[in-house]
């Protein structure tokens, strides 16, 4: 403060008055931590001190510079702090500490009125509050800064003149606290991507994707990333969800992401997937070689033109041939002996045709050897059409909770010690020839043999990203971690309908969140469903 009283001489009397008053409160406060400290037990000195603010400060170029990185940034946010901590100081029984912040809080809201108070003054007069401050901001500083990690003071800001519309922006504001953010964006058709350099997407898949992305937005593991999306959301949209504990982390269009690449500091850049071999259904047939041979019962072959005399080998009369790069039900062929010809004559993975009693995906996340290496995530059930299209994922409290019996007994001593003893060894001598990290997913089944037993198909399909089912896990530690999740999508029109569920003491009753806006969307809406 004393910096800015000589750095902007020229700075009108009534601010430098202002900045003159601030000091001597602040100096005041100085003196109260340091006698209490004392009181306490500890020198000032005793424990490390982070000069951040100063360096954020150091270099300010105009009066507006100071208001809004000081008075707007880092004295808002201590509206939370003093209030919060001089609440709980209170109820631990010391007084005399939470006078002292309640003091300093008080202080606070005034330090932040000058702000605000001036800031309207110098600003141009078509921006809002919010816009001017914001702009005036430059990174690492930004308005995650302004609030608390304790809970978000609105009365205190509301008394320090800051307006509705400037309190509801800064409380759904999110981005990182400080480290360098995660870059992440949906790429739905990363296989097509991958099988076809150059390709480009067509209008009405990249309107499902933009249908389709919130879901992938909402479920990221860390409000510290950047998330990259076709449509962002609006204020409407992000309140709604924020009822539900449903916050975007900091969203920038995706059509500037080589300028976020270009000029933000980065730590990983992390797509829905990685273009990478394992996207081919050939990883399919890897990991089961790498089985054991009584997991793997059914047999498959990669074919083209020896597709005939593969089928002729074994007796099943229904097959499916898989194209190596389909996903979400594109590239799936049923066939039969009779029909083998009408095949396309390309490389195709060909399996006997199997009736599912029940779907299942094991959900892990590869990181480096330092970092954990290969682990499970957990489970989700999950709904495929006939021709293998995505209809949902569900992710239960209980893994075991809701099957019959027969399945349940199967989940629990069968395929949970075969996931640990065979298919996680396996998978990870698979992914260390890639060298991949990062979310996959193992899609299973169970189904039931001619002989009537239920049986177990430990690989299905292999997929190296981000799927549905794991957006529904991450979904539901958030919403309703001790309860069931589904995740399905519905029309427009269907979602207009929906009812949302309402609160019941700490959790929400059941009911159906609709995670995109009908209104904007162009066919499917991803909702969420509460049970």
């Amino acid at each position: 403060m004393a910096l800015a009283l000589l750095k902007f001489p020229e700075a009108p009397d009534s601010f430098r008055k202002g900045i003159l008053h601030t000091l001597k409160e602040e100096q005041n406060h100085t003196r109260w931590y340091i006698q209490r400290m004392k009181e306490c037990g500890i020198q000032f000195g005793d424990l490390p001190v982070s000069p951040m603010i100063w360096k954020h400060i150091a270099d300010m170029e105009s009066p507006l510079d100071y208001v809004s990185r000081l008075s707007l940034t880092f004295e808002q946010a201590n509206l939370d702090y003093a209030h919060y901590y001089s609440k709980v100081l209170h109820n631990l029984g010391d007084t005399k500490s939470a006078k002292i912040l309640h003091t300093i809080y008080q202080d606070e809201i005034a330090h932040v009125g000058l702000g605000i108070k001036w800031l309207r003054r110098w600003k141009e007069k078509s921006q809002t509050d919010w816009d001017a401050w914001h702009k005036q901001l430059h990174f690492p500083l930004s308005p995650i800064r302004a609030k608390g990690v304790t809970p978000f003071n609105e009365e205190a800001r509301s008394k320090a003149g800051l307006s509705e519309d400037f309190i509801a922006s800064l409380k759904r504001y999110q981005s990182s606290r400080g480290r360098s953010p995660d870059l992440c964006y949906f790429n739905p058709f990363a296989e097509i991507e991958f099988s076809q350099p150059g390709w480009t997407c067509p209008r009405k898949l990249n309107e499902l994707a933009a249908d389709l992305e919130p879901a992938f937005a909402l479920s990221a593991p860390s409000q510290d990333d950047i998330i990259l999306m076709r449509r962002l959301p609006d204020d409407a949209q992000r309140d709604r969800l924020a009822r539900f504990g449903l916050t975007f982390p900091e969203v920038l269009p995706l059509s500037e992401i080589d300028a976020v690449k270009k000029n933000r500091k980065l730590r990983f850049i992390r797509p829905w997937a990685q273009l990478s071999p394992l996207l081919s259904k050939s990883a399919t047939l890897r990991l089961r070689d790498l089985l054991p041979e009584h997991l793997v019962a059914i047999p498959s072959q990669l074919c083209q033109d020896e597709t005939s005399d593969f089928i002729a080998l074994h007796p099943f009369e229904n097959w499916v041939a898989k194209e190596l790069h389909g996903a979400a039900g594109r590239g799936i062929h049923r066939f039969t002996k009779e029909t083998v010809d009408q095949l396309p004559k390309k490389p195709l993975l060909i399996e006997p045709w199997l009736e599912k009693i029940h779907e299942i995906s094991f959900l892990f996340q590869r990181n480096p050897a330092h970092e954990g290496g290969l682990r499970s995530i957990g489970i989700v059930h999950q709904e495929t059409s006939r021709d293998g299209q995505w209809l949902s994922s569900e992710s239960r409290a209980k893994p075991s909770q809701g099957l019959i019996p027969e399945l349940a007994c199967l989940l629990n001593q069968v395929v949970f010690p075969s996931v640990k003893e065979d298919l996680m060894p396996a998978l990870e001598t698979l992914l260390s020839e890639d060298d991949y990290h990062g979310p996959l997913c193992i899609d299973s089944f169970f189904y039931r043999d001619p002989d009537g037993s239920v049986k177990w198909q430990p690989v299905v399909e292999v997929n190296a990203r981000w799927t549905m089912g794991r957006i529904a896990h991450q979904l539901r530690l958030k919403v309703a971690p001790n309860r069931s999740l589904k995740l399905t999508t519905c029309s427009p029109l269907e979602a207009k309908e929906l009812s949302p569920p309402e609160p019941d003491g700490s959790h929400f009753r059941s009911g159906a969140i609709a995670l995109g806006v009908p209104s904007t969307s162009s066919s499917r809406v991803p909702v969420v469903l509460l049970n």
